[in-house]
């Protein structure tokens, strides 16, 4: 994506760090993306690696918009958490094997010459989408992606929620049926392990029929769901009572102007929606009337301009 002339004013950006893609994005001040580009993460390869790489996929960033080094303002980065905003490293030894503990702020603000932020990627979604999608307008918004696993964000008056220490709220660890899956965090039950793509695929690998479930994947899923297999609706519904379970506690642990659902599983929202609303209507306590609940709006992109959001406040 390029602009068709150079743009005017500063220039942000914005970087999302997965455990299988990197991506980074040229973004105006204004939210206008003008260029990204991604490569893959291969973690295992080292720290050393990836950073270097990543100085690579930033520059060419800059030069597919057609600007310099010396029209950068600041970088943001939004990266799978673990991560320690305040010391700027990088704590996860799950996704991102090898570079556990690194200190990605400090070499890309000395090699660029800017300010250089560092959040948890679910963060960085939520300010996106508050800042340029389907939070616009909200002054408390919860976001929850729903995707490989379970994660979120709250932003309120455009300002990041933080807990003790500075830590990020485990919104797909909420405890939602106590005689669910064991999930890794330790407990039974929570979101992820009921709602999660990998969850939802995990059953449906232990209930169908050997040829069916070795080809299993979570858009198979949905698709049977839709053609009315009963295993496959059956997952699909469970997954939908628990996030209805899970969106119907943010509300009333936030009372949010806005919840937002993204992440690869809601590209199924109209699966979700109904189950979640019919909860949610159900509730005599929060003002339920004046709280929207929306599909996300920018995909992919949300990360990158959260991020680049953040950076902007530096």
């Amino acid at each position: 994506m390029r602009d068709a002339q150079h743009p005017d004013g500063p220039i942000l950006v914005g970087i999302d760090i997965g455990g299988t893609k990197i991506a980074a994005a040229a973004i105006t001040t204004e939210g206008q993306l003008l260029s990204r580009g991604a490569m893959p993460t291969e973690a295992e390869r080292g720290f050393a690696d990836g950073l270097a790489r990543i100085v690579a996929l930033v520059r060419r960033a800059l030069d597919e918009a057609r600007v310099s080094v010396t029209d950068l303002r600041a970088i943001g980065i939004g990266c799978a958490g673990p991560v320690d905003p305040a010391r700027g490293t990088i704590d996860n030894p799950y996704t991102l094997p090898t570079w556990d503990g690194v200190d990605i702020v400090k070499p890309l603000r000395a090699t660029f010459g800017v300010p250089v932020a560092l959040e948890n990627d679910a963060d960085a979604a939520a300010m996106g989408e508050y800042w340029l999608g389907a939070g616009q307008g909200g002054r408390v918004v919860v976001m929850v992606t729903v995707g490989t696993g379970v994660g979120g964000g709250v932003i309120v008056d455009g300002h990041i929620y933080r807990g003790v220490g500075g830590a990020h709220p485990e919104i797909g660890h909420l405890a939602l049926d106590p005689d669910g899956p064991a999930c890794y965090c330790g407990i039974r039950g929570c979101w992820e392990s009921i709602a999660s793509g990998p969850a939802m695929v995990e059953a449906a690998v232990g209930q169908m029929p050997g040829e069916a479930a070795e080809s299993m994947t979570g858009e198979r899923l949905v698709a049977l769901a839709r053609c009315g297999n009963p295993i496959a609706g059956s997952i699909v519904d469970r997954a939908a009572q628990a996030t209805a379970r899970g969106v119907f506690s943010l509300i009333n642990l936030y009372v949010p102007d806005v919840v937002v659902l993204g992440g690869g599983v809601m590209d199924a929202y109209d699966l979700f929606e109904p189950a979640i609303r019919a909860l949610v209507e159900q509730d005599t306590m929060a003002p339920v009337d004046r709280i929207a609940i929306r599909k996300a709006t920018l995909g992919n992109d949300a990360g990158l301009l959260g991020a680049a959001r953040i950076a902007l406040d530096l």
